[in-house]
């Protein structure tokens, strides 16, 4: 609570969280004789204006998290708003999208360049698994196929649904020299490889909400959970919650959340059972769900003790010669030093004495942090290292200090160790995010995790310097650097069209705007202050908007 009437009251710690609920899975994917017709959408938010720059981002409208920050300096935190209505698809149809797969020569180009620029992000999809189930799918008749979905193999109907979204994350991911050959994929003259991209992540899902009532398979919960990828990527952020709880909903049938490790320590043999894919996949949608939920002020559904998490494999096997670690032990490593906490972070508002577990929480990240193995340090030997190595520790090293960042920004306003705490930890982050722009290939540039961290951070740290200007005076000057710097890579985010980007920048230039005026006062923006190379910040954003 606050004790100063002239302050505003932004964490309540006694409040509620504002209610949000999953759309229910028996509104979802309803179709009728054979007819494409619209899902019943989920249930309104509240009433409110909601500014367009936030709608891609999809911040519950909560006192806690970035958006109470924003209500702090005075900014608009109506960030809930209404997702389009989603066509559902009738099983009929599953022959008739199975035709909207590329040609086979496509599929090998676009599967490539999946699993080398795209796959080490989220490690959902085992490429042995994947290439093993393409090849199955690729010895089906054409008789099968004329018979419909129930001749074929059930392991195998829910995976062109899967396939789409790995060639749709694989379109979205090309350079801007791309392979001539992918240009065959357009059908119009101004047509992007995105747009086809958008198409085959609508096909994928269209597939995926066929089978998933009567038969979730492991497959089918990957399929959804790239979906929930593509929409986040693509700036439909409330369409990937929902989503995710939908993938979520469906493990859970499958029983993915109740399946233990088969040993206490991650092994990378040459063909991962199912089991383990299982739990391997349960784990990510537990940190999207935990991430998602703190990230935007929503619910969690899932919990997960770090007693059923194996640990990252060793450096050596067991001849003791050297081997590289593989995306899934970067997870791992970020999940056993930070991660694991998020759950209980989102639930904190429910401590009574809240100081003693952020505490606690605190010193143990800091502990994990100082025993990071080996190869996960900055003082490790590049040598032989994969090429995608260095920016998955610097994206773990990023999500770590998120979750100190995170585990103080509710208190920022009632303790001022937590508000030093967030604040450092913000400023770690904005570095960390700019070291992993500096070797993160254009081609890259549309990943959402390049601008929520950025994004979250630049907002609290500038909030800081706003509601509290005689603190932190000393850190003034790198903070305006890593505004400005933060600002920077968020154009050039945008140029590449990133729509969480674009979102972003025209909040983050107005805080920046009004924190030069709150810290330099006798000061103003004509005199030539702002940082930004176009000069004018009313330009941009009325542009942005």
């Amino acid at each position: 609570m606050c004790s100063l009437k002239q302050d505003v009251c932004l964490y309540d710690l006694d409040a509620n969280r504002t209610p949000s609920t999953f759309l229910p899975v028996e509104l979802q994917d309803q179709s009728t004789n054979g007819v494409l017709r619209a899902c019943p959408g989920p249930i309104p938010p509240a009433l409110g204006v909601v500014p367009s720059e936030f709608k891609p981002l999809g911040y519950g409208d909560s006192t806690k998290g970035t958006p109470g920050v924003l209500r702090s300096v005075g900014e608009s935190a109506s960030l809930l708003y209404q997702p389009p209505p989603r066509d559902c698809p009738a099983p009929s149809e599953y022959v008739s999208m199975i035709r909207e797969l590329p040609s086979q020569r496509h599929i090998d180009i676009l599967v490539h360049d999946f699993f080398r620029n795209v796959a080490w992000h989220y490690d959902i999809v085992d490429e042995a698994a994947f290439m093993n189930q393409l090849a199955q799918w690729r010895r089906l008749t054409h008789d099968q196929f004329k018979r419909g979905p129930d001749a074929l193999p059930t392991t195998l109907r829910s995976f062109p649904a899967l396939l789409f979204q790995v060639l749709a994350q694989a379109l979205l991911f090309q350079p801007a020299q791309h392979i001539e050959t992918l240009n065959d994929l357009k059908y119009a003259v101004d047509m992007e490889l995105s747009d086809r991209a958008a198409e085959y992540s609508d096909a994928g899902r269209r597939l995926a909400s066929s089978f998933r009532k009567s038969e979730p398979t492991l497959t089918g919960v990957q399929a959804e959970l790239m979906r929930a990828c593509f929409e986040k990527t693509t700036g439909a952020v409330i369409e990937a919650w929902h989503t995710l709880g939908t993938a979520i909903r469906d493990a859970q049938e499958l029983g993915l959340h109740l399946t233990e490790p088969d040993s206490t320590t991650y092994s990378r043999s040459a063909k991962s059972s199912d089991r383990e894919m299982g739990r391997n996949v349960w784990l990510i949608l537990h940190l999207w769900d935990a991430h998602m939920g703190i990230v935007l002020g929503r619910p969690m559904s899932t919990r997960m003790s770090p007693n059923d998490v194996a640990s990252p494999m060793s450096s050596r096997d067991s001849s003791g010669n050297q081997r590289p670690p593989q995306p899934r032990d970067v997870i791992l490593c970020g999940y056993h030093t930070a991660y694991k906490f998020l759950q209980e972070i989102h639930d904190l508002e429910k401590v009574e004495d809240w100081r003693i577990s952020i505490d606690k929480i605190h010193e143990t990240i800091l502990t994990n942090i100082a025993n990071l193995p080996a190869w996960a340090t900055v003082q490790r030997s590049r040598h032989g290292e994969p090429p995608w190595l260095s920016a998955a520790l610097e994206t773990m090293y990023t999500n770590v200090q998120f979750v100190v960042f995170a585990l103080h920004r509710p208190f920022i306003f009632a303790e001022p160790s937590s508000r030093h705490k967030a604040f450092n930890a913000a400023m770690q982050i904005l570095e960390s995010q700019g070291r992993l722009l500096d070797q993160t290939e254009p081609l890259q540039y549309k990943a959402f995790s390049l601008v929520f961290a950025t994004f979250d951070a630049m907002v609290l740290v500038a909030a800081v310097h706003i509601r509290f200007s005689d603190e932190l005076r000393e850190q003034f000057t790198a903070t305006r650097r890593n505004l400005e710097l933060g600002i920077e890579r968020l154009k050039s985010l945008q140029a590449r069209k990133n729509v969480l980007a674009n979102s972003a920048l025209s909040i983050v230039e107005r805080l920046y705007q009004k924190m030069l005026a709150t810290v330099y006062p006798e000061e103003t923006l004509d005199n030539g202050q702002g940082g930004t190379d176009d000069g004018s910040f009313t330009i941009m954003e009325t542009e942005t908007v």
